[in-house]
């Protein structure tokens, strides 16, 4: 679930990319103003969804009934509350620049904050995986109802000007398979405001379909997986080792019709040097272990912010 939840002005968002990622699996159309003694006559904040891909699963369906912002250096909450107008979110359908509104220019003081939190519906079947084998299971957010999905990290609301911010949720690093039960255990990333970059690149599909692919099949278990910084040596995720280089994000290869080809498409990704790598095992990434997966292509890139650079 590279990687992401975002936090990004409709406006700037449209105005950025050529296409506007609307509210892609929504019940609603964002939530205006809030509850918990919400103030301030600014642009407000406005919060969207995206993330990043799951192989096992067609849909993961998530609803929001509460936003939380914690006031910064104390303990103090401004609570934004979504229970009148619940929104059932389809995280994997927010592929690439593709994001989901969750809130529109709400209105909150105008302060600093280190902490943001979405709660969700802890009714059972409130969150469910619609499984690529078939059937729909419930999506199990352990401590979803008090603490949610949390994020820390400090970022400023102004009374001046629109607030945005960008939060990936990982679906690849964040679900796990106990048992019979499917468990998320929320890995997120914020970006703050427009402070980010684009990276696309074009896959020859012969590498897809190579006989050490976990399948001979072009459309399933192939990723680019990104690092921070240049020259890293790909690894696959592995959360219970310290000595691992987890990645920053994932993203899906897929097909794109319009270039004819089989495109990556790595979103939201703050300036800076990053190393990207391909596989087309994904599915063996299991989060508690060393898998060796199988990497290819390997290169250095640079990501300048507002821009989005072809590789």
């Amino acid at each position: 679930m590279n990687r992401l939840f975002h936090l990004i002005t409709t406006l700037l968002l449209c105005g950025y990319l050529a296409a506007c990622g609307t509210d892609t699996g929504s019940s609603g159309s964002g939530i205006g103003s809030g509850s918990g003694g919400l103030s301030g006559d600014g642009p407000g904040l406005t919060l969207r969804l995206t993330d990043a891909p799951f192989d096992d699963a067609v849909r993961v369906s998530v609803k929001f009934v509460e936003v939380r912002l914690k006031k910064k250096g104390s303990n103090e909450w401004v609570s934004i509350d979504l229970s009148s107008k619940p929104q059932s979110i389809d995280l994997l359908a927010l592929q690439g620049t593709k994001t989901a509104e969750l809130l529109r220019e709400a209105k909150v003081p105008g302060v600093d904050y280190d902490e943001l939190r979405m709660i969700v519906d802890t009714a059972t079947m409130a969150n469910t995986i619609e499984l690529s084998s078939g059937g729909i299971v419930e999506l199990k957010i352990p401590s979803g109802g008090s603490s949610g999905l949390k994020i820390k990290g400090d970022f400023t609301v102004s009374d001046n000007l629109p607030t945005s911010l960008v939060v990936d949720v990982d679906l690849r690093q964040s679900i796990k398979k106990n048992g019979p039960d499917y468990m998320m255990h929320p890995v997120l990333r914020m970006v703050k405001g427009n402070n980010f970059g684009h990276a696309r690149g074009i896959v020859d599909p012969a590498l897809l379909t190579a006989a050490s692919c976990s399948d001979p099949l072009v459309d399933t278990f192939n990723s680019v997986y990104v690092y921070n910084g240049h020259n890293v040596t790909p690894d696959d995720i592995n959360q219970k080792s310290k000595k691992n280089v987890d990645p920053l994000t994932t993203t899906r290869i897929g097909y794109d019709a319009a270039s004819s080809s089989y495109m990556y498409e790595a979103a939201f990704l703050p300036a800076g040097d990053y190393t990207i790598a391909f596989t087309c095992n994904a599915n063996l990434d299991d989060l508690d272990k060393n898998n060796n997966l199988k990497f290819f292509n390997t290169q250095n890139i640079t990501i300048k912010l507002n821009n989005t650079r072809f590789f």
